[in-house]
């Protein structure tokens, strides 16, 4: 095999197999495991998975060594218990101890903070995969919607064009003024001004959703397809109150977040507890010459004094953080709800205009056409009223793609709004963060 040969193998089988679009999970999975901005929010999951296991170790112990009266200038003569005279290592004691910090009721409600810490960022990580996910299903719905739209403006322009060649001939018979034929020109300018914009507007889909998937998007192989997928929204959630909401991890996270600073207030208040440091320690002394022990032990306790700092400062910064919290919750739940009903709205409108659209204005103008084209046949009409009606059809068929893109967005915001989404497999949905103290 050659070089090239090789290489062209090695990238193909490297290349991830297609996502249909019509597999939420699959799309979901994709988005879980390649999403750029879902991979940084794990990593961050990743810190704080370490600062919890880290509040469940105990104080490192400290380990001291000294050694101590260490004679300068003259020293006695001789050691009256060995008749001989007193040398310079018969005089130094050594010492050896260990320190331990013990704290006093504040290991439990660090461990807590870093719990509820945890918690929230695996919320946080959550919420950017729901984001995430909703973005991709976006852009996924303008691809299939500028898809639909680019093949009924190529058919409208195939129309402009015939219909451009036969004004042609007949104002090269005389049949009708040049001036209707530059205007027409000016229509089909405009057509195709319309058919390339669309063009570059699915191309555009296609560069954000592979910006967000982080791997190559899905690509609608046609008309059919993709309006198929425009019209695969399911039905909105039936609940409309704060139930609706109990499955939005940012709301879940602020309660998280406020489990966390009760404990934190908690843990501060509790400054006022002076930490004890007990140490143990040995001493081999020398200096027997002088009556000192030969070997001793030593226990101490220092007891810090929380005079000015009883933590007063980090209570008062959890309170105004826990009122913030509130507001938030707050806040958010009433934007939410009010969203939920706009949303709902909205599709119940776009819903009647649906209708109105598939049960009379597009079949109506279908038969037109149908009828057009008999009469056509027949020797009724001209080819132009033909390419008349089908242009008359296909700008319907361009309101009735407008409408389905647009209550598809509808139902996506949604379903974004209660958190209706595939969730990973490898992250347990009943996580909860702990009951609020």
């Amino acid at each position: 095999m050659t070089p090239v040969l090789a290489l062209a193998a090695l990238l193909a089988a490297n290349v991830p197999a297609p996502i249909d679009p019509f597999d939420e999970r699959s799309l979901a999975a994709t988005v879980w495991q390649s999403a750029p901005d879902v991979l940084a929010a794990r990593r961050d999951l990743i810190d704080a998975e370490a600062v919890q296991a880290r509040a469940h170790l105990l104080p490192n112990p400290t380990l001291m060594g000294s050694w101590n009266t260490i004679p300068i200038g003259a020293r006695p003569t001789i050691d009256p218990a060995t008749n001989r005279p007193v040398q310079f290592d018969d005089v130094p004691n050594y010492s050896v101890g260990i320190s331990e910090l013990f704290e006093l009721g504040k290991r439990g409600p660090r461990q807590q903070a870093a719990a509820a810490a945890r918690a929230g960022s695996q919320l946080g990580v959550l919420d950017v995969y729901l984001h995430d996910f909703f973005s991709v299903l976006e852009a996924l719905a303008d691809q299939a919607a500028q898809t639909a739209r680019l093949a009924v403006l190529e058919r409208l322009v195939t129309d402009s064009q015939e219909s451009l060649r036969l004004q042609k001939a007949r104002a090269d018979k005389g049949d009708i003024a040049p001036l209707e034929v530059d205007r027409l020109e000016v229509e089909h300018s405009r057509l195709l001004s319309a058919m390339h914009d669309a063009q570059a507007d699915r191309e555009g889909t296609m560069v954000t959703c592979n910006a967000l998937l982080g791997t190559p998007c899905p690509r609608f192989a046609g008309e059919d397809e993709a309006r198929r997928f425009l019209s695969s929204h399911g039905s909105p959630p039936a609940a409309e109150s704060a139930t609706a909401l109990a499955s939005r991890p940012d709301l879940q996270a602020l309660q998280a977040e406020r489990n966390r600073l009760h404990a934190e207030l908690t843990l501060a208040e509790r400054q006022s507890i002076p930490d004890p440091v007990a140490t143990v320690g040995f001493t081999h002394d020398e200096f027997v010459a002088a009556g000192n022990q030969p070997n001793s032990l030593n226990v101490s306790v220092a007891i810090p004094l929380p005079i000015f700092d009883r933590g007063q400062t980090e209570a008062v910064r959890a309170r105004r953080r826990l009122a913030t919290n509130q507001a938030a919750v707050q806040a958010l739940t009433s934007s939410a709800l009010r969203g939920l009903a706009a949303q709902r709205s909205q599709l119940q409108i776009l819903s009647a205009r649906a209708r109105l659209l598939d049960e009379q204005a597009v079949p109506r103008a279908r038969s037109v056409v149908e009828r057009t084209e008999a009469a056509f046949r027949r020797g009724g009409v001209g080819f132009p009223e033909v390419l008349l009606a089908r242009r008359a059809f296909e700008e319907l068929e361009l309101d009735r793609i407008e409408v389905a893109a647009a209550a598809h967005r509808a139902s996506i915001n949604l379903r974004r709004a209660t958190a209706d989404l595939p969730w990973p497999a490898d992250v347990p949905r009943t996580t909860r963060p702990a009951p609020e103290h």
